[in-house]
């Protein structure tokens, strides 16, 4: 099947956006009030946030997974059989992510002329990124190489989004930790599918998600501002991958290490202008 002859399902596409959007806007309207249970962990004290944002964020979260399985499983097969929604769950990991992170972000933020700005760049990104998923389906039958490169661009942007928000805000370790590990745990199994044009190599995505949560615990405690925190927590992120990238694909140490190198040295100096 010619990609000429595959066409976004826009009616689909536009009743998820108007859902989606119209959820979102709501974290405006609530007000920044709500309980805060207290709980003792093996010693510790845990300061539980429960409150009507929370909800939100959780229930956005599952409208956007499924108005994703929902558009995506417009896609004509050729044997003419719609996906089953957990086939679907791999191409729905970037679109959720969108949602969650620009809803995490709209939580934090103040409610002003930039919040709207923050909104529309949400709801946009989220609509291009799942056209993009829909076509990326069939990673075989992409012709243009842009849309790889996107979306991986577009998923380490979104890590960056949510650890300026996590250093912004601030919050406390025990949230950074598992928000991180989620967050590049998932980046890193779709970037890695994504680059190697298919095959889901979790091992290496759970490594890369161990490693980053332990280097975003031990960064929060260094003399950083948000942008330097996120910067230097994305471009690890990419080193990561790619090594992870250059392990399975056998390379030697000489083409292994140049693209990583040439990433982190480019980091570093991203850090010094913002220092």
């Amino acid at each position: 099947m010619e990609d000429k002859q595959i066409s976004l399902p826009y009616d689909r596409l536009s009743i998820v956006l108007a859902f989606i959007t119209l959820s979102m806007g709501f974290i405006y309207l609530i007000p920044v009030a709500g309980n805060v249970p207290t709980g003792n962990f093996f010693g510790f004290m845990l300061n539980l946030q429960i409150d009507v944002y929370t909800l939100l964020i959780g229930f956005l979260t599952l409208l956007s997974l499924a108005g994703t399985i929902w558009v995506l499983q417009a896609y004509p097969t050729t044997q003419g059989e719609k996906k089953v929604f957990w086939q679907l769950l791999p191409q729905c990991i970037l679109p959720v992510m969108s949602v969650f992170v620009f809803s995490f972000a709209l939580r934090g933020m103040e409610r002003n002329n930039v919040w709207w700005v923050v909104y529309a760049m949400g709801s946009v990104l989220f609509g291009i990124i799942l056209a993009a998923e829909f076509y990326a389906q069939e990673i075989s039958t992409v012709q243009h190489p842009l849309t790889t490169i996107g979306l991986i661009g577009l998923s380490h942007a979104l890590f960056l989004i949510l650890a300026v928000v996590a250093k912004t805000i601030p919050l406390r370790i025990y949230v950074i930790f598992p928000l991180v590990f989620l967050a590049s745990g998932f980046t890193a199994l779709r970037t890695i599918y994504l680059r190697l044009r298919g095959g889901w190599r979790f091992e290496y995505a759970l490594a890369v998600a161990l490693i980053s949560a332990q280097m975003a615990l031990g960064l929060h405690y260094f003399f950083l501002n948000p942008v330097q925190y996120g910067l230097l927590l994305t471009g690890a992120l990419y080193v990561l991958i790619s090594l992870a990238c250059g392990f399975i694909q056998r390379l030697n140490k000489s083409d292994l290490i140049l693209e990583p190198a040439l990433m982190l040295g480019l980091t570093l100096l991203i850090i010094l202008i913002f220092a």
